[in-house]
């Protein structure tokens, strides 16, 4: 698999640095980031969706950095803080297995969001055309979500979450995953990039609601 993804995005692997202003400060949003780079760096106070504690959160993205079969991409201060942060890693557990599928994750820290940041972290990592060639899965856990601090019901950030994905190519498909079923405002997101192998795709379909590819039946 990481061979693969390296032959695919070996021509992009050059970081792209960009600039985002926002109402609060001056971000820079850069792709393929390091894990020397991801050191220099420390986590906001409000990074905490997936480990409940920045230094936690920001020991995920240093390992995340050093796979060759990954791309991590930040929004971070000048002053070296990280405020933001897309992951696209290997897709496992209920999908491992399924070639050239990845998961993506994101996350914009509390005290940052509604600048824009998510938007503009996205719009960079979808520029890259070897993602075309991957079926990249987005999956939104209800237990993950800060919905008190904005006001939301779960099927209120739900639908931010479709409406944000949907503008780069993803979809919603029912799905037999466990996790996913766990809670009805939880959501299973897929993006079938345009040059998806025929038997790659064959192979997303009948994992989708089929566990038997799982219990060797």
């Amino acid at each position: 698999m990481s061979q693969t993804f390296s032959l695919l995005c070996a021509e992009n692997a050059v970081p792209r640095k960009r600039t985002l202003e926002t109402a609060t400060a001056t971000l820079f949003l850069q792709d393929f980031c390091t894990a020397p780079f991801v050191e220099s760096l420390r986590p906001d106070a409000g990074l905490r969706a997936f480990t409940h504690r920045p230094e936690l959160e920001h020991q995920l993205l240093g390992k995340i950095s050093q796979r060759a079969d990954s791309i991590l991409t930040l929004a971070y201060t000048r002053q070296g803080v990280i405020v933001g942060q897309v992951t696209l890693t290997p897709a496992d557990d209920y999908w491992q297995g399924l070639a050239n599928t990845y998961e993506i994750a994101i996350e914009v820290s509390a005290g940052w969001r509604k600048l824009g940041i998510a938007l503009q972290l996205l719009k960079l990592v979808f520029e890259l055309h070897c993602l075309d060639e991957l079926i990249i899965l987005g999956m939104g856990f209800s237990w993950h979500w800060d919905t008190d601090s904005l006001g939301l019901t779960r099927f209120a950030y739900r639908a931010v979450i479709e409406r944000l994905f949907a503008r780069y190519g993803f979809a919603e498909y029912l799905t037999a995953e466990q996790n996913i079923r766990m809670d009805p405002a939880n959501i299973f997101l897929a993006r079938i990039g345009r040059h998806v192998a025929a038997a790659n795709l064959s192979q997303f379909y009948n994992r989708l609601l089929h566990t038997d590819t799982l219990l060797g039946m």
